[in-house]
């Protein structure tokens, strides 16, 4: 019994292994071409610069130089005098223009390859707390900064790639090793995760799984040791990872990643036939928490604004135009946008679909860089064998009385609410942000969607499955 045990331990363990090790040479050198190496090269080289600037601004200034926040180095003298009279703040159009003018510039003011100039567009969306992470890091390394740079991408792509380790060691655990395997390898060939993950500092995209992951380990742990994880315990972790996913990102995909705390919520309640008073007054208590973790971050941005433009009610009124530019078109458009038919019916159910989620499913899924140009598959193709294998699984897990077949089908499909709900909500920003914003598919959805696959391609080749029968 021992002897199959610890066989069993080593299959997991190596299986853990090889994908934490294909996963991280994917990440951090795309060397199997999941993404053509021209998109992994460029890609958002935009917002990469305002890490690499911050780190450099901080080396000039210190840390807390210009309230904290992220941004661009520039020469003013190369900027035309036009840009030079905005507001570098409220602006857009102004602030992205010396971030786009100067983005490539920071790497070398950061490796000292030249000298920081004093002046300094900030990027004030989230506290910069990616940022100043980094460059903490950076500071013990004994090292130069270009070897730096390189040292604290690699740290981002272990700890992503350590983040689905986590989640395909949940599905081996609780639905077998080939669901884990079917798991692995969608993960492994999915092009958005290598192009988020690898290329830069700014998306720290683990931090956005933190908190489904946190509630997703800690039930499974309350679930086969009762003794050892109190409703306290889980709460307190879960603070500190919604903390954590602020610190690094502040409110970007907000409602997304808020979301995704409920879904392990969703699978053990029904896995374990929970009470309905249980289930609601562990939703109330998680999204509780997660709201006092918000409210400190919000604190600590308006405080930061507080400093950088001068009193508080500037502050507030940054922070609700904000949220108004990203939850609607009435606010934050310019010129001929202000008068385009285009976003007459912005607020409409017909806008949404037709230029907001519709657009959002006829994505690229897989744009692999190892087969031919023109070869596309759609979001929307790809969420389809996710429900074709939900209807397969839903009748064969039926006939044979588990309910983490059903726990999982269920929580797989009200996870789709996650993605949706920003682009909903936020709909400005899902509009304008079509190179971003295709990643919050995974935002658990995709990664239970391929879970359903494997689970559905187990069943069949299973003597249980509908082979058998």
């Amino acid at each position: 019994m021992n002897t199959t045990l610890n066989w069993l331990k080593k299959k997991q363990s190596i299986f853990y292994i090889i994908c934490f090790t294909f996963l991280l040479l994917s990440f951090y050198f795309n060397i199997f071409k999941i993404i053509p190496e021209n998109r992994y090269q460029e890609y958002e080289t935009f917002v990469e610069a305002l890490v690499v600037g911050k780190m450099a601004k901080a080396q000039k200034d210190g840390i807390f130089a210009a309230s904290g926040f992220t941004g661009v180095n520039y020469d003013r003298s190369q900027v035309v005098d036009s840009v030079l009279q905005g507001d570098q703040i409220s602006d857009l159009l102004v602030r992205d223009h010396i971030i786009t003018q100067f983005k490539f510039e920071q790497i070398k003011y950061y490796t000292q390859e030249q000298k920081t100039p004093d002046d300094y567009c900030v990027y004030v969306s989230h506290s910069g707390g990616n940022a100043l992470f980094w460059y903490a890091i950076q500071k013990v390394l004994p090292f130069d900064n270009s070897t730096n740079y390189q040292i604290l991408r690699f740290i981002n792509c272990i700890l992503l790639s350590l983040c689905f380790m986590l989640f395909i060691g949940w599905v081996y655990r609780n639905l077998g090793f080939i669901a884990a395997l079917i798991t692995f390898l969608f993960t492994f060939f999915s092009s958005w995760l290598v192009l988020f993950g690898g290329n830069g500092l700014w998306w720290a995209l683990w931090n956005f799984f933190a908190p489904f992951l946190t509630m997703l380990l800690l039930l499974e742990k309350r679930h086969c040791l009762p003794d050892k994880v109190s409703g306290k315990k889980i709460l307190v972790w879960l603070f500190i990872s919604v903390l954590i996913k602020l610190f690094f990102s502040g409110l970007e995909f907000i409602s997304t990643a808020m979301l995704t705390i409920f879904i392990p919520i969703i699978y053990y309640a029904i896995l374990e036939k929970w009470k309905v008073l249980n289930f609601i007054k562990l939703c109330f208590n998680a999204g509780l928490v997660a709201g006092i973790a918000i409210i400190i971050q919000f604190g600590t941005l308006i405080i930061q604004l507080r400093y950088l433009l001068g009193n508080y009610d500037s502050a507030f009124q940054y922070i609700s135009n904000a949220f108004l530019r990203r939850s609607s078109f009435k606010s934050g458009l310019s010129g001929a946008d202000l008068d385009s038919e285009r976003f007459a019916d912005s607020d409409s159910l017909s806008f949404l679909w037709n230029n907001v989620i519709k657009d959002y499913l006829r994505g690229n899924a897989f744009e692999w860089g190892f087969v031919s140009l023109g070869f596309e598959f759609w979001f929307a193709v790809l969420i389809g064998i996710i429900l074709f294998f939900s209807v397969l699984v839903f009748f064969i897990g039926r006939r044979l009385d588990d309910r983490k077949y059903i726990a999982l089908l269920a929580s797989t499909i009200i996870s789709a609410i996650c993605p949706l709900s920003w682009y909903v909500i936020f709909k400005e920003h899902s509009f304008w942000h079509p190179q971003i914003d295709f990643i919050i598919w995974y935002m658990p959805f995709l990664l239970l969607g391929f879970a359903v696959i494997g689970v559905g391609i187990s069943l069949l080749i299973s003597k249980r499955g509908i082979l058998k029968k």
